[in-house]
């Protein structure tokens, strides 16, 4: 009876193997006699060999996905426009491609029921009419045809607008961007009264040294007669309203910069 306990004592340290039934010792992860695993490993019904192949076979597709991606994959842009700001005829605008290809801009021109048609809206860097993937800043000249005295006089117009509260005649910018698969997209930016303001008195301080037409610099001289000059006798605008609107307007545009570079 005592050898009989013995002979369990001596096996209940040991268990069989799970594929070729041999006697091991209990909580073995490896047969001694075949090599098979006893452990989870043992419910995949492949060798060491074949584990090790398919392991060097992740380890190449791992490798090789990015190349065949790059094969099969067409680069494609996704850019946009945003975050838009005037100061005097100085335009700011951030576009962002989150493609893996460049866009291009073909064009900006203005839309508006005040300024001309003829309004240019020029690029100050040409190079910068390509759009690689990631950020960068747009800026342009915004230049109105017009001379010192019109743009004077149109700005006192958009002042008035602002004093009553009211909105400005509809003025647009829009912007054509090519993505590079050749679709387009059209974006659009509204410039309200005080922007106009800014933009139109800005224009008239550039002008002020013109004598003669330039186009280029968007002054054509002087000419504007006398009575289609505004303000007229008639028109009250309390004194100082004008610098008091111009330092708010200015002070608005600096938050914006401000704000614009910290979001970038």
């Amino acid at each position: 009876m005592n050898n009989n306990v013995t002979d369990h004592d001596e096996h209940s340290d040991n268990c069989e193997c799970k594929q070729c039934k041999s006697i091991i010792p209990r909580g073995a992860v490896i047969c001694s006699t075949c090599n098979s695993y006893q452990d989870w490993r043992s419910f995949i019904p492949f060798s060491n060999t074949a584990l090790a192949l398919v392991t060097a076979l992740i380890s190449v597709i791992g490798i090789a996905t990015p190349t065949i991606y790059k094969i099969i994959h067409t680069p494609q842009s996704q850019a946009t426009l945003s975050m838009p700001s005037i100061d005097g005829t100085t335009l700011r605008i951030v576009a962002v491609n989150k493609g893996d290809a460049p866009a291009s801009l073909i064009r900006a021109w203005v839309d508006s029921e005040y300024l001309a048609a003829a309004t240019k809206i020029r690029l100050k860097n040409d190079a910068d009419a390509l759009i690689p993937p990631g950020s960068k800043s747009l800026t342009f000249d915004v230049v109105p045809l017009l001379d010192e005295d019109d743009s004077y006089r149109s700005s006192m117009e958009m002042l008035s607008y602002v004093i009553k509260k009211e909105p400005a005649p509809r003025t647009e910018i829009h912007f054509d961007v090519m993505q590079s698969d050749g679709g387009f997209v059209v974006q659009t930016f509204k410039l309200d009264a005080e922007i106009l303001f800014g933009l139109l008195r800005s224009n008239a301080d550039r002008c002020s040294s013109i004598d003669k037409i330039n186009f280029e610099n968007g002054c054509i001289g002087r000419g504007t007669p006398p009575e289609e000059r505004f303000p007229q006798s008639k028109d009250k605008i309390p004194k100082g309203l004008v610098d008091e609107l111009e330092s708010r307007i200015n002070r608005e545009r600096e938050a914006a910069v401000i704000n614009a570079e910290k979001s970038k």
